[in-house]
């Protein structure tokens, strides 16, 4: 791996998000790329692409996305995309909802320029059903509504991942609150992301009374 996990910060962070001809990376291939460099609360960098993969998009990605077939024409292919993707992401966490989609997409996008990614993934989605229960469901346009979070048009990159960066904000500040940490480190939230609902109050307790013991 580039960079070992736990050296990695939580405060300068990579939001990724990708629109696509359909749902399985074997088969479909990306049609739109945003990604943006979050340090702290504030966006540092962006990076937004629309891709052409000399592949047709379906009529239901059109009514779900607003891309069409005509936007992407004479646009890069993917495979242009994704070295300059590869560095502008460097070695940071990346931060999606529905976290595995985008990862899934991305690694076999990468395959296929023969790119090696190992950056360590969190997702919002995860995330929030353990810190926002009293949500209708986890969807992000449920949880931006939910928060209170504009959202210029969902399922388009750029948006999303402005979206899912006040998100992440959100719930990286009921971590911090919950545990009595400031800055809560990658094992922390990553711990949150992976124990039961069941078991989560006991971690932040235990942690809380660590804290104490010092």
């Amino acid at each position: 791996m580039a960079a070992c996990v736990q050296t990695l910060s939580c405060e300068e962070i990579v939001v990724l998000d990708f629109e696509t001809t359909g749902l399985s990376p074997q088969f479909d291939r990306v049609i739109e790329v945003a990604a943006i460099v979050v340090k702290g609360k504030n966006v540092v960098d962006s990076y937004v692409q629309l891709m052409d993969p000399k592949r047709y998009i379906p009529p239901f990605i059109t009514d779900l996305t607003g891309i069409t077939n005509a936007m992407i024409k004479g646009k890069p292919e993917p495979e242009k995309v994704m070295p300059q993707l590869k560095k502008f992401v460097g070695d940071r966490l990346i931060v999606a909802h529905n976290a595995s989609f985008d990862k899934r997409f991305l690694l076999a996008e990468m395959e296929r320029v023969n790119i090696k990614i190992e950056n360590p993934f969190f997702c919002t989605m995860l995330l929030s059903r353990k810190l926002i229960p009293d949500a209708s469901d986890h969807k992000l346009t449920t949880l931006a509504r939910h928060l209170k979070i504009k959202s210029e048009q969902a399922h388009r990159a750029l948006s999303d991942v402005v979206v899912t960066a006040k998100l992440w904000n959100h719930l990286y500040a009921k971590v911090a609150d919950r545990t009595g940490i400031k800055k809560p480190n990658v094992n922390i939230i990553m711990a949150v992301s992976k124990k039961p609902k069941s078991a989560l109050e006991k971690y932040f307790e235990k942690i809380n009374s660590t804290k104490l013991m010092q």
